[in-house]
């Protein structure tokens, strides 16, 4: 499919605006977390939207931060453009570094949040693990759900609403777990990595039918030739147990692992998959038939995915100057590309986009994360 082409808004808001010279000279592949925390720059600057959230009933925006100084947790006002902190720092652990694609929204208003790492395997001693925690926005109230992994920390999270469970995938071990709200219990469901790379999803989703649907990869304990193959696997509680599929992520370039970056489920039941290489999916959950649909734009990233209230889905792609914006409209399988998110009068652009949410008025923010030049910046999109 190729895309056709129209025009985008864009505006950038930013929280904090620092700038960094000495990522490639110095910092990149040199410096530790040690490091990092001793430099007032990185420590109090360097901040990644993670995590963006739109909160219909309240018209505001809530935002995930990566920050080494555990301040993740931010609200934005579109009608006064200002950024609120909502004092998670109080609340948490110092070693609560992020909201990493783990904010979701329960059908009474609350949230529900888990915090993510950055830290070193020396001080797994004193950090206790990625922590579930419940936020009711009205009260501006906090409550730690559950710690379910000790000493792993939370990379993303999914909600079955109906059956009130939370699906988790933590980091550095990749387990897959499912706590349930009503009894307090955790279960850890499978062990999903290995050692070559990053083998869960970097985002999963809970279909219609209750079936959880994340990404698995092969271990060859056997051979001594690296490998990094992944499928797909799906889960429902009613059965207890995976399935394990042998679907791969079709790989059209190399370097493309068929890694999953962004997922999306469609107001038709379908699932959209983005993968790292930028390469779009369908997903039907029923039968579980696969389909490529091609590249929408650059072959960098998909991990902003949703469905917008006009029945597309919106996605971003690419980095720094070819990182834009699309859409895909299912009933008729054609794309639109609206531009690059760039805001002209500040002459910034996007690094990369790590999370994309939507308003009933097709309004779009997206979370920039990982600019090494900049504090990254949350960017208003109206296409």
């Amino acid at each position: 499919m190729q895309p056709t082409t129209t025009t985008l808004h864009v505006r950038a808001h930013i929280l904090r605006n620092t700038s960094f010279t000495n990522w490639d000279a110095e910092v990149r592949g040199r410096w530790d977390w040690h490091q990092l925390m001793a430099d007032e720059n990185y420590r109090k600057g360097w901040i990644s939207f993670d995590g963006v959230l739109w909160h219909p009933e309240l018209k505001q925006l809530f935002c995930g931060l990566m920050e080494l100084e555990a301040d993740i947790f931010y609200r934005f006002d579109p009608a006064s453009g200002a950024f609120q902190s909502l004092g998670f720092r109080e609340h948490g652990s110092p070693y609560d570094a992020k909201f990493h694609r783990s904010m979701l929204l329960d059908d009474d208003g609350a949230l529900f949040c888990a915090t993510s790492m950055l830290h070193d395997p020396d001080r797994q001693a004193e950090a206790p693990g990625g922590r579930i925690i419940h936020y009711d926005p009205r009260a501006h109230a906090y409550r730690q759900v559950a710690i379910p992994i000790p000493r792993q920390y939370i990379q993303s999270i999914a909600l079955d609403r109906r059956r009130r469970l939370i699906y988790g995938f933590t980091y550095p071990a990749e387990y897959f777990f499912q706590h349930d709200l009503k009894t307090g219990e955790t279960r850890q469901l499978a062990f999903l990595g290995n050692p070559n790379g990053m083998c869960q999803p970097h985002v999963a989703v809970v279909d219609r039918a209750g079936w959880l649907w994340g990404q698995w990869g092969e271990n060859r304990a056997f051979d001594d030739v690296p490998c990094l193959n992944l499928h797909l696997f799906k889960y429902h509680p009613d059965e207890g147990r995976i399935h394990w599929l042998r679907h791969t992520l079709a790989r059209p370039s190399d370097g493309d692992v068929g890694a999953i970056d962004g997922m999306c489920l469609a107001p038709d039941g379908n699932i959209y998959i983005g993968t790292k290489g930028a390469s779009l999916f369908r997903l039907r959950p029923e039968s579980e038939q696969l389909e490529y649909l091609g590249r929408p734009g650059p072959r960098a990233r998909m991990s902003g995915m949703v469905a917008g209230p006009d029945g597309r889905i919106y996605l971003a792609c690419g980095e720094r100057e070819e990182c834009g914006l699309y859409s895909l409209d299912p009933a008729h399988d054609t794309l639109t590309h609206y531009g690059h998110i760039r805001d002209e009068a500040l002459g910034a652009s996007a690094e990369r986009i790590h999370d994309l949410t939507v308003t009933e008025d097709l309004v779009l923010y997206a979370g920039e994360n990982d600019n090494h030049d900049r504090s990254s910046y949350l960017w208003e999109l109206r296409p």
